[in-house]
């Protein structure tokens, strides 16, 4: 008996073994790269495996098994029926951008099949943000992202950007997004201390990324809790791949011009000056004598005639080069790359250069156990000359410099004459203060992460990572002696030193399971811990009287130091993060997530905030009764819901604070500064998300239409306190506001054929902001800017006196009395300032198209951006419009004034030394803030295969490319670039940037 149960056993044995076969492969990617950890699974089973370092893989599938599905993220899932092979080799092809097969980073890196995506994302391949003559990533994103609008404000290289995600959320916290590189948290913004710019995300070389994902409701940004309010930028860079090592070198090099001026902003020559100076005069009833003798004084008969515009502005140099390796043999890959990016702007005195370097290593030691290095560093030199109304700024110089004012003296020299209205008797001469003058910048980031990652189990694998990211400012200013803001102290400089240390420890365990046996099921929980320090040093000393030189502006030995000051400041975050989700069939998507913070940043009584969301998604397509054909083939609804906060406030604003300085009868003193509130806690941020994902004839058309609610509240603002208490105010959070719209993204393939492709991707954005509750529900007038806050309006609402027009019988500047419009005045002193209803900075609607053709090897690009129903102001307008300053250049929007009667303008007759206050702000000076510009286009040419193969070369690209050359404009009266920032005011800004390059690109 024991024989015979031995022998049927050993039948089974051998069946069970016939049953099952061998089968074996290699999966490349459409490069021919291996691609390591692609998941090979015998559909509709559990049976699967995993590619190894050099893309094999190996795998025993039943007898019965027809196909086997191969998968990785980032590329399309690949069916392929097995029939009798033994093996198979295997190309992936790269995921298409908007395509639902497509694989995006939903936060903390993890990757996602944008099918079962629930939240709102979006992303940008790093092939779109390559060789671009931007300084800063930040400045690539306009157009690109649906709900995302990032204006250049200015043309000074390497200047913070203003990047918003749906609308404003705060309004004394930080409203811009959280930037996180390969899952290290950045400092963004502007960081400067002197009166120049600087982007820290100016150090990111853009020829590194491998893509940027935009998180943009709270199921993809809650996880990043109280710093997600105003959305996350979550940056990947490149990675090394298996294989032969390979390089690229990119070389581009071109020049820089001044972008379009309006023609209302031009300055006037020297005749149209005179001309407008002596009627202005006349006008104002000045006696003959005087005005012949002023005219005189003033350059006429001098044949002077300087075209400042021409002299402060040049053809500058734009160059970069950057040369990357990639590769690895066994289990450990490379990705190496250095960059040298340098770009002169169109004005004199500004430019930027920068040195990259970037390594990033990932080394597999065993099949459970990896190690990951991303290391980064870089070295910018900025020269940033001032802005705004000082005379210092070249910008300036051509708004303010008369064409009677000589720049050079006869014999050659620089003029620096402060006798004589042709000359300088109360401003500069922007040149000589160019030459010797210094502002500069220095800066210095290294940014990195070191990460391990252990599989546990097979479905549970842990993951740490140490994080730093590092900045080290140095901003000097040198006015010389001679002429310019030092001439009064013998020189003046200024030093400051900042430094900012930030490190982050990001612990956690991903698990993945199927609770059924069928795998219809799929189940993946994250918790994790996370730990943040943040320290900053800063270093400042400002001197006077230096040796009569302009050569030696950096010796404050030899000067006189009148102030030194050392400061520091540091903040803390501690972080518990969790999210889970449940995924049925890929049919049905249930997501949630929770975080705790405890920040540093708040008193004991609200250190710590809670911040969760919940979202859901249903892919239509998967079920019986949807008719999926060759029109429609995808179509999913999704919907969230959820809480994140805004940490953006001092790091001390909670607290007392005490300074020193106020001294009392000879004897050092000092009072308190702030009143402190121990009660400040989080702004808030609670967002509902619906949305519609769809593809089209075989996703070659793909919509993403999304609706937002977000509703901010706990707003800081300053509470008025009784002035017994010796302070004005107190913060408080004690506002809220709102933002709604939709977005709508399309990308399209309209023609796709062996030898021509057409690709489409538009998106437009429309956002309403509304003010809902203010301190005491009292009204909040700007003591700077034109604004006011209003319980029911909109956030950056213009507030001033409504004007009319120029009288046509005398010429008379005209308002409206008072808010009901039924009576005018001709003086704006008794006209009262009102809220400009329907009139405000933030657009009603903006967004992007890009557009590319590729017929054999040829390509065109075309990138796009859109403004549309805000307005913009100019900062200076009221020194530059009428006779109020009359001794100052003026633009040529003068030339339209009114001069007789009869005549019907908008621009009153012109008075020397107008006390009408015709010029002071009003609707006069609100200018529509709508724009189309045509941000990049690029024609290019890919050498074919068959002759790079020869010169033993992998590919070769040749290209020529432009930056905004055109843009289009709707109001005659604009006189600044209408692409501004939040408050939508210019400041005499550097001129903005045209680009001409020239680029190659080869790999080998």
């Amino acid at each position: 008996m024991k024989k015979l149960l031995l022998l049927v056993t050993c039948m089974f044995l051998c069946m069970a073994l016939f049953a099952q076969r061998k089968l074996s492969g290699i999966v490349k990617d459409d490069k021919g790269n291996p691609v390591i950890g692609a998941t090979v699974q015998v559909k509709g089973t559990k049976t699967g495996t995993s590619t190894r370092p050099d893309g094999t893989f190996s795998l025993d599938v039943p007898a019965n098994a027809k196909t086997i599905v191969i998968s990785y993220v980032g590329f399309n899932d690949r069916e392929i029926a097995i029939g009798n092979q033994q093996t198979i080799d295997v190309s992936l092809a790269a995921g298409n951008t908007g395509d639902l097969g497509e694989v995006v980073v939903t936060g903390y890196g993890i990757g996602q099949r944008r099918k079962n995506v629930v939240a709102s994302i979006a992303s940008v391949n790093g092939k779109d943000l390559e060789n671009k003559p931007f300084t800063s990533v930040d400045q690539m994103f306009a157009g690109k992202v649906a709900g995302l609008i990032a204006p250049s404000f200015s043309g000074q290289p390497g200047a913070a950007q203003q990047v918003r995600i749906r609308g404003i959320g705060s309004i004394a916290a930080g409203a811009g997004p959280l930037y996180v590189v390969d899952g290290v948290i950045l400092n963004s913004g502007d960081v400067s201390r002197l009166a120049t710019t600087a982007n820290t995300l100016a150090g990111i070389n853009a020829n590194d990324i491998e893509d940027v994902t935009f998180l943009k409701d709270a199921q993809a940004t809650s996880l990043y809790g109280s710093r997600a309010a105003n959305g996350v930028i979550y940056i990947t860079t490149k990675k090394g791949k298996a294989g032969k090592t390979k390089f690229r070198a990119d070389m581009e090099i071109g020049f820089t011009g001044v972008s379009q001026i309006p023609e209302a902003a031009r300055p006037l020559n020297a005749d149209e000056w005179l001309s407008l100076f002596e009627e202005g005069m006349r006008n104002a009833g000045l006696p003959q004598a005087t005005i012949d003798a002023q005219m005189l004084s003033y350059g006429k008969g001098s044949g002077i005639n300087t075209d400042w515009m021409d002299i402060i502005t040049r053809q500058g140099q734009q160059q970069q080069y950057n040369l990357s390796a990639s590769g690895g043999e066994g289990k450990t890959v490379f990705y190496l790359s250095g960059g040298y990016f340098k770009q002169e702007a169109s004005t004199i005195g500004s430019d930027f250069k920068r040195y990259s370097l970037t390594t990033n290593i990932k080394h597999t030691a065993s099949d459970k156990l990896n190690f990951g290095l991303n290391l980064s560093m870089n070295n910018s030199l900025q020269n940033t000359p001032l802005d705004g109304g000082a005379f210092a700024n070249p910008t300036g110089g051509v708004a303010f410099l008369r064409p009677t004012q000589n720049p050079y003296n006869a014999d050659g020299t620089l003029n620096i004459n402060r006798v004589g209205n042709t000359n300088f008797p109360s401003n500069f001469n922007p040149i000589y203060l160019v030459e010797n003058d210094e502002k500069k910048l220095t800066t210095l980031q290294f940014r990195g992460n070191a990460s391990v990652e252990y599989s546990i189990l097979k479905n549970l694998k842990f993951s740490s990572r140490f994080g730093v990211d590092y900045n080290s400012l140095e901003e000097f200013r040198f006015d010389n002696p001679f002429h310019g803001d030092g001439r009064t102290n013998g020189g003046r400089g200024s030093a400051f030193y900042t430094r900012i240390f930030n490190w982050i420890n990001t612990n956690q365990l991903i698990y993945t399971f199927y609770p059924d046996s069928r795998r219809n099921f799929r189940i993946e929980a994250l918790a994790g811990y996370e730990a943040q320090k943040s320290k900053e040093y800063d270093l400042s000393a400002q001197s006077n009287g230096y040796p009569p030189t302009s050569q030696l502006p950096y010796s404050t030995n030899a000067a006189t130091v009148v102030n030194g000051k050392l400061a520091g400041t540091d903040y803390a975050f501690n972080s518990i993060i969790s999210t889970a989700s449940v995924n049925y069939k890929n049919k049905y998507v249930v997501n949630g997530s929770y975080r705790r913070d405890a920040s540093s940043r708040f008193s004991e009584n609200n250190r710590y905030g809670n911040f969760w969301s919940a979202g859901a998604a249903w892919n239509v397509d998967r079920e019986s009764f949807f008719p999926v054909n060759n029109v429609i083939n995808a179509f999913k609804i999704r919907g969230s819901y959820g809480r994140t906060g805004n940490a953006g406030i001092g790091n001390y604003a909670w607290r007392q604070t005490f300074g020193y300085g106020a001294n009392y009868n000879s004897q050092p003193g000092g009072t308190f500064n702030t009143i402190g509130n121990s009660d400040l806690t989080w702004e808030g941020n609670t967002q509902l998300d619906i949305g519609i994902d769809a593809g089209f004839w075989k996703n070659r058309l793909n919509i993403v239409v999304d609706y937002y609610k977000r509703i901010s509240d706990g707003l800081l603002f300053a509470d008025p306190l009784s002035p017994t208490t010796g302070f004005v105010s107190i913060t408080r959070n004690i506002g809220e506001m709102q933002n709604k719209g939709f977005e709508f993204t399309l990308n399209a393939t309209p023609i796709n054929t062996k030898d021509f492709k057409w690709d489409v991707s538009f998106n437009i954005s429309f956002n309403k902001n509304k003010i809902t509750k203010l301190p005491g529900h009292k009204d909040i007038i700007d003591a700077t800017l034109p604004f006011i806050l209003r319980e029911g309006y909109d956030y950056r609402s213009f507030y001033g006196r409504v004007y009319i027009g120029a009288d046509p019988a005398n010429g008379d500047p005209l308002w409206y009395k008072d808010s009901t419009h039924t009576s005018v005045v001709n003086n704006r002193s008794l006209a009262t300032r009102e809220l400009l209803k329907g009139k405000s900075a933030s657009p009603k609607a903006y967004g992007g198209l890009s557009t590319s053709f590729n017929y054999r090897g040829f390509a065109v690009t075309a990138d796009f951006i859109y403004n549309y129903g805000n307005y913009v102001t100019d900062g200076w307008a009221f020194y530059l419009i009428d006779g109020i300053d009359p001794i100052e250049q003026k633009y040529a929007l003068n030339l339209r004034r009114w001069q007789k009667p009869g005549d019907i303008t908008d621009v009153p007759k012109y008075i020397y030394g107008s006390t009408n206050s015709s010029s002071s702000f009003s609707t006069r000076f609100l200018q529509k803030g709508d724009y189309i510009r045509l941000r990049n286009i690029t024609l290019g040419y890919t050498v074919d295969g068959k002759v790079t193969s020869k010169l033993h070369l992998s590919n070769v690209n040749i290209y020529v490319r432009g930056t905004n050359l055109w843009t289009k404009t709707y109001d005659k009266n604009l006189t600044i670039d209408p692409e501004q920032g939040v408050n939508s005011s210019s400041n005499l800004d550097i001129y903005y940037n045209k680009t001409i390059t020239f680029g190659v690109s080869v790999g080998f």
